[in-house]
């Protein structure tokens, strides 16, 4: 038993120490974070550089150092609001004392990392590097524990190369942009002309829009070179990677283009003493471990330092016949041809020197060997070899000549097939180096064939990112690897431009293996590639608006969801499904070019909403996906909110005025799918529910509104078997009076009992037909049925009372509407002055101009009109005004609290007032309790229609209605109007 209870003792303090040493270690790794910040962004080359040497010199020189690295993106993006999140992220990471010291990379990284230590650090040690401006010294002046490497750029060096170089130079343009760091620059180019260190003559370029600065640099003269400072941007709005302008600068300069900065090298830049960021980052963290070891700044002060390498381009050397001979030799060579004698001088020079002396040895022995022959045979063999020579001659002499003959031929047959072939025909004598083609090199690159009699001298004119491959190719065929050499690349012209060339070629090897000539064509197939690219770009782009299509954002999302598999799903990205409402009553309205226009116009809106970032396609009709990238579904609810925003001022198109909204949809990746197929369904989905909400709503993908959607396919089924069964029924409710209370007519009202569904609401069915477009065919079913009830009211001997039908806007749409309407009447035989169409306010959005037009026809005919649920919508005087109705029906929301509120019997007074005006009655719809009716018949009210009067009745319940209502309201008192009305006035 005691050993039993030794053993768990034991065992308690081992599991009591290793939760103390995971403690321990736990602080230790708090009390060693240094905090690392970049100005710029993770994949800018300098900041890359930097970052890299910090790195390398803080792991070999302060290995238990645990760096914390932030990059603030100023260049792209130099907002405050930014730094202010990014300090609230570190102090919520790292409290006081915590953080051992900061270590900052160029200026705004120090502002930052001094603000970040005022506030909330104290006086621990910062380190920084780059450029230090005057704005930067301010900083630092006076600061403690602040010290730092500043970054010099060599531009006396770089100057000095450039000559040493060419010696025929004479003059150096200076090309910089306006960014900070290109401003900055400035200074030490001015410090090194007053230092007497700019001997060339020197000029400064302007800063025009990239196209005209590419114009201006084909026109430099000859003794001239270019001095390219920062460059990231032309000052005129285009943005690339410095690499890719200088790419640009480099195949349209007519000089060399010399620069400060090693990241450049390889992109078009002759040389230079070109400033390193790998060893500027090593020297700023050599000196913050200095300073992390020594716990303290004191003695060790900032210093400038040189990080510069001489370094050139081989190949830019060759192009504008600069000397390497005549430079210092370089740090740095890029683009050099390979020789076999520089990379195995040692091996070659031993080699040869024992082949020379056995040479020597192999040499004396045969002398003294053929001189003892010589004189043993000399005097047998010189008779029969004299006889022999001269038969050999002979026969010799006849060979030569019919060889010539054959020859001649040869020469004159394949001097024939290469004038008269369509494709350069080429050879290659691997023993002289030499080449010869035929004469279509005029023709096809405008320059002397006699121009391009080497390798070196073709692949000069070959595109440089063009050349690896094609030497690649060429080295695998002269290997043995593959049967010929084909390949596809591009060759200046003379003037400039780049044409596509087709290779081939095939080598002749002699017994070691070695190639001795080749032979080939080269073959112009730039019509081919331009047709190729056309292809690409209709197979991949919308051909209306210039978007992508399905097919290219279906790449663009799987690209991206590829990419983000090695991360470990960290990163995600939205789906916005965005569908324009009512599109297709527009387009019928005016046309589909008008309809074009607007689909145009729509497209170009929403890709500037939706910002630099996004990705925007369409699917096709009025469709349209934007594809957003971000960690949280608070960017695609941005991108969702400045849509509904910026959608709602209209589209000028023919000169009119659409008022369009888009109904979008949101499924985030990967949570609401992991393929492109699953967020665009879910996206589909989510925009459905949008628009069966509201339209102009945003939804974002919820499990359950799959359920939803299948409800709705599930609705729309029902709804077309019933408009074949003939299963809508169609209800009257009555409008009596405000005055005498007499029955003046009715309103048709459809209703729906479904054998499955049972009872489904109108505001469930009414929207969805008119997504589907099955109210056009409903709608006319209503019309008819109404207008034909009223007819039989009046065979029944009841009064001529008026029938009162809703119109959809989708009906109003249709370009037959008015022509059905009047057909309706005639085969009914309802009088048009019976008839009165209730429409709404959204008919003023979309397609106003053509439904005013359609009203003032129907008006015309003697058809009355009525606007409905007035107030609910826009309510804008001036379409009221313009709009050809006799009818307002106040919505019910102005009349619940008419006999209780002094403010709501206020605004129907006002809105009784401007009916007055306008000459139109006013009915007060929603009407249930008898104390609504006397203040509504004060107000001047006309008309009244609720519960109050009736429910709405089936067609065999309005006639014992009727005789019930005269009986009842003989006893009703009434009311008095405060409200003078000239009824004779409403014609």
């Amino acid at each position: 038993m005691r050993s039993i209870l030794r053993i768990v003792v034991l065992c308690g303090l081992v599991l009591a120490g290793i939760i103390g040493t995971a403690s321990a270690a736990d602080g230790d790794r708090h009390e060693h974070t240094v905090l690392i910040i970049h100005s710029y962004h993770d994949g800018y080359e300098w900041t890359d550089g930097q970052a890299a040497g910090i790195a390398e010199a803080l792991a070999a020189l302060a290995p238990d150092i645990e760096p914390e690295v932030h990059y603030l993106d100023w260049k792209r993006h130099p907002d405050a609001t930014g730094l202010d999140q990014l300090a609230a992220l570190i102090r919520h990471r790292h409290g006081k004392g915590s953080v051992k010291a900061i270590v900052t990379t160029d200026d705004a990284a120090l502002g930052f990392g001094l603000r970040l230590r005022d506030t909330e650090y104290g006086a621990i040690p910062l380190i920084h590097g780059g450029v230090l401006p005057a704005a930067g010294r301010d900083l630092i002046a006076g600061r403690p524990e602040t010290v730092g490497v500043t970054e010099v750029k060599d531009i006396p060096g770089t100057v000095a190369l450039a000559m040493a170089a060419g010696p025929h130079l004479r003059r150096i343009h200076y090309l910089r942009d306006t960014t900070e760091s290109g401003i900055g620059l400035d200074a030490e180019l001015m410090a090194a002309v007053e230092a007497g260190q700019m001997p060339l003559e020197l000029h400064t370029l302007p800063n025009p829009p990239f196209e005209q600065l590419l114009r201006l640099l084909e026109t430099l003269p000859s003794d001239s070179a270019i001095l390219l400072g920062t460059y990231a941007d032309d000052g005129h709005g285009l943005t690339m990677p410095p690499t890719r302008f200088l790419e640009r600068m480099s195949e349209r300069s007519a000089v060399p283009i010399f620069g400060l900065q090693e990241y450049l090298l390889g992109h078009g830049l002759a040389g230079g003493s070109l400033l390193s960021a790998r060893a500027h980052g090593r020297a700023v963290g050599e000196l913050a471990a200095a300073v992390l070891k020594n716990g303290r700044v004191e003695g060790l002060l900032s210093h400038p330092r040189q990080s510069s390498v001489r370094a050139i381009d081989h190949a830019q050397f060759q192009r504008f016949g600069l000397s390497v001979d005549l430079t210092p030799p370089p740090d740095v060579v890029v683009n050099k041809p390979f020789s076999v004698f520089d990379a195995y001088r040692t091996l070659i020079i031993g080699v040869g020197g024992v082949i020379l002396i056995l040479a020597g040895m192999v040499i004396a022995l045969a002398s003294a060997l053929s001189r003892r022959w010589r004189a043993e045979a000399e005097l047998r063999i010189s008779n029969r070899a004299l006889i022999d020579s001269r038969r050999t001659l002979e026969a010799n002499l006849a060979e030569l000549t019919e060889s010539r003959e054959k020859l001649r031929d040869s020469e004159r047959s394949l001097r024939l097939i290469a004038e008269a072939s369509r494709d350069i025909i080429w050879n290659r004598d691997f023993k002289t180096g030499r080449r010869v083609m035929s004469g279509r090199v005029q023709e096809l690159l405008g320059v002397d064939p006699k121009a391009l009699a080497t390798v070196d001298a073709w692949y000069a004119r070959m595109h440089p990112a063009d050349i690896d491959r094609c030497k690649d190719l060429l080295r695998r065929h002269l290997k043995g690897e593959t049967a010929e050499f084909r390949a596809e690349y591009r060759m200046r012209h003379r003037d400039g431009y780049y044409i596509w060339i087709y290779a081939t070629g095939k080598a002749l090897f002699d017994e070691q293996g070695q190639p001795t000539i080749m032979a080939g064509s080269y073959t112009d197939i730039t019509a081919e590639k331009v047709q190729q690219a056309r292809l690409d770009h209709l197979a991949h782009y919308d051909q209306l608006t210039g978007l992508p299509n399905r097919l290219k954002l279906s790449e663009h999302v799987d690209q991206l969801i590829r990419g983000d598999r090695p991360a470990g799903g960290s990163q995600s990205l939205s789906l916005l499904f965005l569908d324009m409402d009512n599109f297709k009553f527009i387009n019928d309205s005016f046309g589909h070019r008008a309809g074009d226009d607007l689909l145009v116009d729509f497209g170009q809106r929403i890709l500037r909403i939706a910002g630099e970032g996004t990705f925007v396609s369409r699917l096709g009709g009025d469709e349209f996906v934007i594809v957003v990238p971000g960690t949280a579904g608070t960017d695609a609810m941005e991108v969702a909110r400045r849509l509904e925003q910026g959608l709602a001022m209209p589209f000028l198109v023919e000169g009119q005025n659409f008022f369009i909204s888009a109904s979008i949809g949101i499924a985030r990746h990967p949570w609401d799918g992991r393929s492109f197929d699953e967020l665009l369904q879910n996206a589909d989905t989510a925009m459905y529910w949008a628009k069966d909400n509201a339209r102009g709503r945003v939804g974002a993908f919820t499990p359950d509104m799959n359920r939803k959607v299948v409800d709705r396919v599930r609705l729309l089924t029902r709804i077309r078997h019933t408009l074949d069964d003939g299963a809508f029924t169609l209800v009257y409710q009555p409008q009596a009076s405000a005055l005498d209370r007499s029955v003046r007519g009715f309103e048709a009202l459809v209703r729906w009992t479904d054998s499955e569904l049972g009872t489904v609401s109108p505001a469930r069915f009414i929207p969805a037909c008119e997504e589907s477009g099955l109210i056009v065919p409903l709608g006319m079913w209503v019309l008819e049925t109404a207008c034909a009830e009223a007819v039989r009211m009046k065979q029944r001997g009841l009064p001529d009372l008026t029938i009162s039908v809703n119109v959809s806007v989708v009906q109003l749409a249709q370009p037959d509407f008015v022509s059905r309407v009047l057909e309706v009447l005639e085969r009914t035989g309802l009088p048009a002055g019976r008839l009165e169409l209730e429409i709404t306010e959204s008919l003023m959005m979309g397609c106003f101009e053509a439904s005013v037009d359609k009203l003032n026809e129907l008006c015309g005919a003697g058809v009355r009109l009525a606007l409905d649920d007035f107030g609910t919508g826009y309510s804008s005087l001036t379409y009221l005004r313009r709009l050809p109705i006799h009818t307002l029906k106040l919505d019910k929301g102005f009349i619940d609290d008419v006999h209780r509120r002094s403010d709501a019997r206020s605004m129907v007074a006002s809105i009784v007032r401007i009916a007055r005006d306008l000459k139109l009655s006013v009915v007060a719809e929603g009407v249930e309790e008898e104390e609504q009716w006397d203040p509504l018949a004060r107000l001047g009210c006309d008309t009244i229609q609720g519960w109050l009067v009736s429910r709405p009745l089936p067609p065999e319940r309005i006639a014992p209605f009727l005789a019930d209502w005269d009986r009842k309201r003989a006893g009703m008192p009434v009311p008095a109007r405060d409200v003078v009305v000239d009824m004779m006035s409403r014609a």
